[in-house]
């Protein structure tokens, strides 16, 4: 049995999925498109997967927030502690070759309260590294959906003789075209992962044939790319220790969706709480137009357009 990430074990904002034609107007997320043409599964797990991406979003911002939050309690606590009382950590230390318990600091109160407010940047930067590895996942996710169904571009040249005969006979032996592909979708995916997460989230786009949703008046896909980009060279400085902000992060900046981020090159690199928000807010929009992209790629371009007027006009 598959174990999930770290990232994906705990579910805090589970979704409901709505089926497309019982939407009922503004506050809706996660339309689902069913179906029985072949041609169109990929879309239909696709919209259903949404939902999942969505929670593990929200579900791992929430635990970085409420873990901030945890610290901002604890400095109130320790800042208010009596003066006899203490705050011990341990660590672990071999003593006549055994792993023994050993106090590594021992603060007073105040020292203590003053070691949880320093530490918080340090909880958001960790956060919003994790948070773009949502994305991460949620890209590469949807690019195995898309690409299993229709894997024609993965498993062409002779070296892939064998998958191909595998995803003929999927019907035969089920287990075997898992097992192959999900072998095969991997070694892609790591070699992906060298072009840059933006050029492999653009690639879905235009390999799935999806655009903005017609109703889209401001932003665009290539606008979107450049916010992952943005996102992806902060992640960057926070991967690498940057003590400073450098010239690539503030000029990353200058885009239409920078999220409010306004980093100065040469600046203190300072990650803060709303950078974490910025980036759930980010991914929360970014699925639903995912979510709004595949329909109208079924239902035509306009498809959003038509509804709202629908739902204007008969609300009830």
């Amino acid at each position: 049995m598959a174990v999930d990430s770290i990232r994906k074990r705990t579910s805090f904002a589970p979704q409901k999925k709505i089926e497309w034609r019982d939407h009922q107007g503004e506050g809706i997320q996660n339309w689902i498109h069913q179906t029985e043409k072949a041609e169109e599964k990929w879309i239909e797990e696709t919209t259903k997967t949404i939902g999942v991406w969505r929670d593990i979003s929200r579900s791992v911002y929430l635990r970085w927030a409420i873990t901030i939050n945890a610290m901002h309690v604890s400095a109130r606590h320790y800042a208010s502690l009596p003066a006899d009382r203490r705050l011990k950590t341990e660590t672990i230390r071999s003593l006549d070759g055994n792993a023994v318990k050993v106090p590594l600091a021992v603060w007073t109160g105040a020292e203590a309260s003053e070691r949880y407010g320093e530490s918080q940047e340090l909880i958001a930067a960790y956060g919003f590294a994790d948070m773009y590895g949502v994305i991460e996942d949620l890209v590469f996710d949807a690019h195995e959906i898309f690409r299993r169904h229709q894997p024609g571009d993965l498993i062409k040249g002779s070296e892939f003789k064998d998958l191909r005969r595998l995803y003929a006979k999927q019907g035969e032996n089920p287990d075997a075209w898992a097992s192959a592909w999900s072998k095969r979708f991997e070694d892609w995916r790591r070699k992906k992962l060298y072009d840059g997460l933006p050029r492999v989230a653009l690639s879905y786009w235009t390999g799935c044939g999806l655009k903005e949703p017609s109703t889209y008046k401001y932003t665009n896909v290539s606008d979107w790319m450049d916010t992952i980009k943005m996102f992806s060279v902060l992640r960057n400085h926070i991967t690498h220790s940057a003590p400073t902000v450098t010239q690539e992060l503030e000029e990353s900046c200058k885009i239409k969706g920078n999220m409010g981020f306004n980093f100065s090159a040469g600046a203190e690199l300072k990650v803060e709480l709303f950078h974490l928000m910025a980036i759930e807010c980010f991914i929360d929009q970014y699925l639903t137009a995912l979510n709004m992209s595949l329909l109208e790629l079924v239902y035509g371009k306009g498809h959003w357009a038509k509804l709202a007027r629908k739902f204007e006009q008969n609300p009830s």
